[in-house]
């Protein structure tokens, strides 16, 4: 099992039990088709909870985990506490110290201490990775499931420029598809205004209606209260707890420099696992389906109309509602 150094949680007095024997089995899958990756129990089990100890699948999300940092490496190259401390000094994002009423970690993003002249969208994604990462070495994050909270009070033009279409799908693709075996309970988006919900009508539709069902927007703090508790939040969310300082979270992830540098050993094993095994006729190439090909055109056409209204999201929502082809997500 993988030791987290210096974690900002409190140590674990509930037990999350899981089936032996399936990680028996996911262990000889894997090595029976020589796949070469991490077999940390807690790594695969991950997987295994995340796809409810089916095999099959679990095997193809871990594949699909893989398959995703190998073919993106704009993501996943040199994904590092120290190559991202421009972006974590910001203070934009963590996982909260304290636990949701149903012991859920919060995933806490705030959009206003994002300042796009010091850091890229790319970064921010990157740095969402880091914390993704390490947070699935957690048994309660899988068993149990997250909450993310997303404020986007302050959100402004600059952070509109920056979140386009083709970066909304970047972060749909990373995280939120069927790429990433941590699971959400609900996201909550906070303090909504037109900006975001111009960047929410490309997002919404290129995920899952489950995932969509799990979606929750608010005007500001008052409704959030109805889904978590007040005692759960810091002061910017009208909580009863201090206020919001991912300090302690960044050392957390300074801390596991060395954890880091070994997911991207492991990656490059796959990578060269999965070529012999190619060129041995193991590994089947899967070609686009419709679906994809559909999302990628979405994609494509709204990525037009943004470029046309980069300095007015109103005019790009309203873009995309008078196109019939478009199908709006109500929001």
């Amino acid at each position: 099992m993988m030791n987290i150094k210096d974690s900002i949680f409190p140590e674990e007095k509930e037990e999350f039990p899981w089936d032996e024997k399936a990680l028996k089995a996911l262990k000889k899958t894997i090595k029976d088709q020589g796949i070469k990756c991490c077999m940390d129990d807690i790594f695969l089990l991950g997987f295994l909870r995340a796809r409810k100890f089916d095999l099959q699948r679990s095997l193809q999300l871990l594949k699909n985990y893989y398959n995703i940092r190998v073919n993106y490496p704009q993501y996943f190259k040199d994904l590092l506490p120290s190559k991202l401390e421009h972006a974590l000094n910001l203070k934009i994002l963590q996982f909260l110290p304290n636990l949701d009423q149903d012991g859920c970690y919060i995933y806490f993003f705030r959009v206003v201490s994002w300042d796009t002249s010091i850091s890229n969208v790319t970064d921010v994604w990157r740095c969402v990775l880091l914390f993704m990462d390490l947070q699935l070495n957690f048994h309660r994050t899988q068993a149990k499931k997250v909450v993310c909270v997303v404020d986007t009070g302050g959100m402004n033009l600059s952070h509109f420029y920056h979140l386009s279409p083709r970066a909304i799908s970047s972060l749909a693709m990373l995280i939120l598809k069927d790429s990433y075996q941590l699971r959400y309970k609900a996201i909550h988006y906070v303090n909504m205004n037109v900006i975001i919900k111009a960047i929410l009508s490309i997002l919404l539709p290129l995920l899952s209606e489950k995932l969509r069902k799990r979606i929750h927007l608010h005007s500001d703090v008052d409704t959030l209260h109805e889904f978590i508790s007040p005692d759960c939040l810091p002061l910017e969310l009208g909580g009863n707890l201090p206020s919001f300082d991912p300090t302690e979270a960044n050392n957390m992830l300074r801390s596991n420099e060395e954890f880091f540098r070994k997911n991207e050993e492991y990656v490059k094993l796959y990578e060269e696992g999965t070529n012999k095994n190619f060129s041995q006729g193991r590994f089947r190439y899967i070609g686009e389906d419709l679906e994809e090909e559909k999302m990628r055109k979405f994609i494509e056409k709204s990525e037009e109309k943004f470029k046309c209204h980069t300095d007015n999201p109103e005019a790009f929502l309203a873009a995309l509602k008078e196109d019939p082809e478009f199908e709006m997500t109500h929001l």
